[in-house]
């Protein structure tokens, strides 16, 4: 069972880089019928997918702060959460009990 797992995760694999490889190869060639030298595509194609991921880093960490999940719980910046700081960022009641699983 775990043999046929694992062949099935490495021929997925596979799969997904030849895919990957075969869009960037049609888009240096659309590059290179525009009139782009082959080293010129590669690269224009590269800073492009380059611009994408950090586009899509950005886009993440400004969900992120927007939905309040990039909050700093270490306020006083000595490297470790206290009690109070914990107790500031999740509430100190009942709620805090259940969120935690206390009983």
């Amino acid at each position: 069972m775990a043999v046929e797992e694992f062949f099935f995760d490495v021929c997925l694999e596979i799969l997904f880089w030849i895919a990957l490889h075969v869009v960037f190869e049609i888009a240096v060639q659309i590059l290179m019928g525009l009139g782009f030298s082959r080293l010129e595509a590669e690269g224009l194609a590269m800073a492009f997918v380059f611009a994408v991921l950090l586009l899509l880093a950005a886009i993440t960490a400004y969900r992120r702060k927007k939905l309040g999940k990039a909050v700093v719980l270490d306020t006083d910046g000595d490297g470790r959460i206290s009690e109070k700081e914990e107790a500031a960022a999740f509430g100190d009641g009942e709620d805090s009990e259940e969120w935690w699983g206390g009983e």
